[in-house]
């Protein structure tokens, strides 16, 4: 069971007794179900090219991307030969240099300004990070080196950056003018990763390939410029003492880098005190340019070969890819390597997903770029794939992971000698820095290549009877517990699913589905608020499941039976509402076909509302009874793996109690999940859009989401902004964005209206939180010890068998034996039932085993046993099957 929360497991109350399971009916077969064929089943291939992004700007070598985070509508250029370049005012762009480094510059070869990055909480602190190769060195005697340093912005002008206010991270001396790499990124954990080439040369020359205990050559670095607790110094690499100077102690080195306390590399034994602690991955030749795919938090990169291959890799922590022992598929240019160096888990060994050779074909090339995963909104087709280059052959290709096998790999056009890739920040869209051109260009589709999709709703079939909204047979009507905020809009929905195909089920995550599944979704909005009559139709979408993705369609209604195909970049309307005496205008995006791909990616599951909690309900069949939906599925025989119990299934209720606030008996702390789940968690949780400081899920619990005095990556404007500040609303920029209608309101996407509900009930949650009491103070109290920091949640301070964390749930006396929570077991003419009292905030699940050693529990299917999480303790009485042989119970303990 992954269900939110601590766990607590009674080992005190392990009872046998004689009873067995109820039995469970068998899914049925799937059957012949009707086919839905009205949209194509793939989305057709659309063809490429490479426009100028900013025509009439033009710039000298330009060779990084990059912007601020949070902002979208400024746009930075590094410029190879020493400037950094700021576009402001995109949509009618100015130029002006940001910030010029030509004083002792090298820019000859692969040298110059190579990479920039913005600190996540620029907008706070005003802090970035530069890499650049020039002439420095000690007591005047200048030599060649690769120079890490970090800079603040002007005081007094946000498009201009301080010079004075250098501070160097680390400086270290290079032989050759190549192989430097440079390119700088912050992940989504917050720290700052830098990646650097062999030194230059061929053949590794200076033999920095497989060591970690010399230079900071070769591979990727991992950085903590903030000093966080925790984080280590530095080593210092006193091999050369001349160049002791170059390390600094201006950074500190996460305590989880995978080269701390290394005493044994590739089977020699290593000086720990001498390793350099910055690397997070090794082996790599010249990793020009990486990127880390915002929705994943995966590290792309492209290492630039030798002789014969280049290669794009996924890395990791601890990653070793093998320069110069290998390039790509075959053996390198130096021998020595150990003998199980490719087979050896203990080398960390860690191939490139993708490998091309050297030559003139379509898919061969000279030198890769590191690309980007597409993250746009104007390409649909291209969502998620990762899109990177040769910068001799000029050759774009996308590329795609597969389930099984080698990715999938196409050539989409070609790029004039272009040696990086970055982002628009206003959409997302993929920008590319041509050199030779002196231009920002940007990946766009031809007209020609526009995909063929039916141009009207009613060529899809999806509507029998478009009036009376009545769906083609292929489809079932579902109904979900907890809507997504939509403006206001009021909401239908149905799916199909292809004939003999089922849905794989799951308590916890999403449900996992078959290619040809289609989702379809109607909005109407009401023009006077409240009055139903005054409904209009506005537009209805697809989403259909791919053997690659999903895409997403939007058909927008003209009149009360027609509705045509939106634009591929999304439409707006302006609509008159009125709302009382107030006449006023409010605007419906109608979402572009990649927008409806940045909530519904991967990382969230396609579909956001196939999964239990939501579709675990009633619903009104067209006879007007009531009936279980998943039982409905069930019988249909949907699922490949059908729930045995259902009653013991998680869910959020019907959609009129999450905002009945003090006036619910959900608890409120289990109100406010259940809402950022349904609204927040696909962007926000590890690796998704949000950046993965903080995370929504339902299935994290809140004390470990990063909720509550969590940390931001974008202030807003707010002084001493957290996720959530208890007690403290204005400090509280979760509340703060969601409240919103700029650029930076939360969601970005879709919304252009706040949820006044929504944020009431966040309001009321932070208010409360200034009175809750932590586990660490109820037990100072009760005990009399102090507890600094969050003490053992396993302690047993009475030993009455059930722990202090336990005690602290069900408010009893730690301290006391005779306090205690216990179940208590009964028996009579109707057979053995328990009585259990379930504390307010806590939901219990009484689960059975024929066997202490058997690893399967499963749920007791008793009145009594449904989850939930009330604002009141209640009292349960669950009647216990007897019909089958002894078996052990126990309870589990979920908070959300």
């Amino acid at each position: 069971m992954n269900s939110p929360g601590w766990f607590v497991f009674l080992r005190a109350y392990l009872l046998g007794m004689a009873c067995g399971w109820m039995g469970f009916e068998a899914a049925q077969a799937a059957g012949d179900r009707v086919a839905f064929t009205g949209l194509p089943a793939q989305r057709p291939r659309s063809n490429y090219t490479f426009i100028d992004a900013f025509p009439g700007l033009t710039f000298q070598q330009p060779l990084a991307i990059t912007h601020p985070p949070g902002e979208t509508n400024r746009l930075f250029i590094v410029e190879k030969t020493g400037r950094i370049i700021v576009i402001t005012n995109l949509a009618m762009p100015t130029r002006s240099v940001f910030l010029a480094l030509t004083t002792n510059l090298l820019t000859s070869s692969e040298q110059g300004v190579l990479g920039l990055a913005f600190h996540p909480r620029y907008a706070e602190n005003g802090r970035f990070f530069v890499f650049r190769t020039m002439r420095t060195g000690p007591s005047g005697v200048l030599a060649a080196h690769d120079v890490l340093s970090e800079f603040r912005v002007s005081a007094t002008d946000p498009n201009k950056a301080d010079p004075a206010s250098e501070r160097r991270l680390f400086a270290q001396y290079d032989d050759a003018p190549n192989h430097n790499g440079g390119d700088l990124h912050f992940g989504p954990d917050g720290y700052l990763y830098v990646s650097l080439g062999d030194e230059g040369g061929g053949n590794d020359s200076y033999q920095n390939g497989q060591r970690i205990d010399r230079e900071l050559f070769a591979g990727i670095l991992r950085l903590d410029v903030d000093f966080r607790p925790g984080s280590l110094l530095p080593n210092r690499n006193e091999t050369n003492p001349a160049e002791a100077w170059m390390i600094t102690t201006n950074y500190a080195i996460p305590a989880d880098n995978p080269f701390v306390g290394t005493t044994n590399f590739l089977g020699k034994a290593v000086d720990p005190k001498k390793v350099r602690t910055e690397f997070w991955a090794v082996g790599l030749r010249n990793p020009w340019r990486m990127s880390f795919d915002r929705v994943t938090g995966e590290l792309w990169v492209g290492d630039v070969g030798q002789d014969r291959w280049e290669m794009v890799h996924v890395t990791g922590r601890g990653a070793n890819h093998g320069w110069p022992f290998r390039e790509g598929p075959v053996a390198g240019p130096r021998t020595g390597a150990p003998a199980d160096f490719t087979n050896n888990a203990a080398h960390r060994y860690t191939p490139a997903l993708y490998n091309y050779a050297h030559g003139t074909g379509n898919f061969q090339g000279n030198s890769v770029i590191g690309g980007r995963v597409y993250r746009g909104r104007r390409i649909p087709a291209l969502d998620g794939a990762y899109i990177f280059a040769d910068s001799v052959r000029g050759h774009v290709w996308s590329l795609r992971r597969q389930p099984s096998g080698p990715p999938q790999v196409e050539r989409l056009t070609a790029l004039n000698v272009g040696v990086a890739f970055g982002e628009d920040p206003r959409d997302g869209e993929l920008l590319a820095a041509a050199i030779n051109a002196g231009q920002i260009q940007r990946l766009t589709t031809t007209p020609s290549g526009d995909p063929t999709f039916p141009k009207t709703l009613a060529e899809t079939g999806a509507f029998t009877d478009p009036a009376r909204l009545t769906a083609h047979p292929a489809f079932d009507a579902y109904e979900v517990n907890l809507p997504f905020w939509s403006d206001f809009a009021v909401k239908q929905r149905w799916f199909s699913l292809p004939p003999r195909q089922t849905v794989s089920f799951s308590e916890d995550s999403p449900w996992l589905t078959p290619a040809g599944t289609v989702w379809m979704k109607h909005f109407e909005l009401e023009l006077t608020r409240g009055v139903p009559e005054s409904r209009r139709r506005l537009e209805t979408r697809f989403l259909v499941r791919t053997t690659n993705g999903v895409y997403g369609l939007t058909y927008r209604w003209t009149s009360p039976t027609t509705a045509t195909l939106v634009a591929e970049a999304g439409e707006d309307e302006s609509i008159p509402i009125r709302d009382g005496d107030v006449l006023r205008n409010q605007i419906w995006h109608y979402p572009s076909q990649n927008e409806c791909l940045t909530c519904h990616n991967p990382k969230a599951g396609g579909s956001l509302s196939f999964n239990t909690r939501q579709l675990h309900r009633d619903r009104t069949t067209a006879a007007g009874s009531t009936e279980s939906q998943l039982a409905a599925w069930k019988a249909a025989g949907y699922f490949s793996n059908p729930p045995e119990v259902l009653r013991t299934l998680p869910r959020y209720s019907e959609p009129d109690s999450p905002m009945a606030g003090p006036r619910s008996p959900t608890s409120l702390e289990w109100q406010v999940r259940r809402y950022l789940d349904v609204n927040c968690a696909f962007c926000h949780q590890p690796g998704g859009l949000g950046g993965g400081l903080w995370d929504a899920r339902i299935t994290t619990p809140t004390d470990a989401a990063g909720l509550v005095d969590g940390v931001v990556l974008n202030s807003a404007g707010v002084s001493g902004a957290r996720v959530i500040a208890p007690g403290d609303v204005g400090r509280s920029v979760l509340l703060h964005r969601m409240s919103r209608k700029d650029a930076l309101r939360m969601p970005p996407l879709g919304s252009n209206e706040t949820d006044p509900l929504g944020a009431a009930l966040l309001t009321q949650w932070i208010q409360a939180l200034s009175s809750k009491v932590s586990f660490s103070d109820w037990l100072s109290k009760h005990t009399g010890i102090p507890y600094p920091s969050e003490p053992p949640r396993d302690n047993d301070s009475d030993g009455d068998g059930n722990s202090d964390y336990l005690e602290f749930l069900g408010n009893t006396d730690p301290t006391l034996a005779a306090n205690r929570w216990r179940p208590l077991w009964e028996t009579g003419s109707a057979g053995p039932h328990l009585r259990l009292r379930r504390p307010a905030n806590v939901s219990l699940r009484l689960e059975g085993s024929a066997s202490l050693d058997s690893p399967e529990w499963r749920p007791v299917d008793a009145p009594g046993n449904e989850p939930g999480f009330l604002n009141h303790e209640l009292s349960l009485d669950i009647a216990l099957p007897t019909n089958a042989a002894v078996q052990f119970y126990r309870v589990v303990w979920t908070t959300p």
